[in-house]
């Protein structure tokens, strides 16, 4: 997919966005349901080794997209960070991968990836001949979130925020 392929494809998805340049990476800022968003513009070029399990000649490639209460700019900061993570670990970006110490010194410092809970007609995607793009979302965790997702799953850290009336797009929710 090339950039404009990749910035109208999310153009389709995210009406009004704007793109910008992110510690010299392009993101695509926007809003949904009345908070910031931000996704990666062009991350899909990257192999991160993924193949679609029933047909090993096409390609599995992602986009970040992170939602979250808080200031534009930072959730472009953290999207870029998991982005030279997932790179500079030589990990697959796919659901479950945790990024610990993603944001040192924030009080959501830590990243997981998962299946994009935003959308109401499921995740995005934009086939091509061998490549399938599709969107993966980052949820940014406190230290216990990280602790419990990495002994326990995300289901378990799932019933904890529903227990708690939690929200993973809060970044100032308790860190206990």
């Amino acid at each position: 997919m090339t950039g404009d392929e990749v910035a109208a494809w999310l153009a389709g998805i995210f009406p009004g966005l704007s793109l910008s340049l992110v510690d010299a990476r392009p993101v695509a800022l926007t809003s949904l349901n009345g908070l910031p968003v931000a996704v990666t513009a062009g991350f899909s070029g990257v192999d991160t080794g993924l193949v679609m399990q029933g047909d090993q000649r096409t390609e599995v490639r992602c986009e970040i997209v992170c939602r979250a209460d808080a200031d534009p700019h930072a959730v472009g900061e953290a999207v870029v960070a998991a982005t030279r993570m997932i790179e500079r670990l030589g990990v697959p970006a796919q659901p479950g991968v945790l990024l610990e110490d993603l944001a040192p010194g924030k009080n959501v410092r830590h990243g997981l990836l998962r299946e994009p809970e935003l959308f109401e007609r499921g995740t995005p995607i934009f086939n091509e001949p061998g490549r399938m793009t599709l969107l993966l979302e980052l949820v940014m965790l406190t230290g216990d979130e990280f602790e419990i997702v990495s002994e326990r799953g995300y289901p378990a850290l799932a019933t904890r925020l529903r227990r708690r009336g939690a929200r993973v797009s809060d970044w100032g929710r308790d860190a206990d």
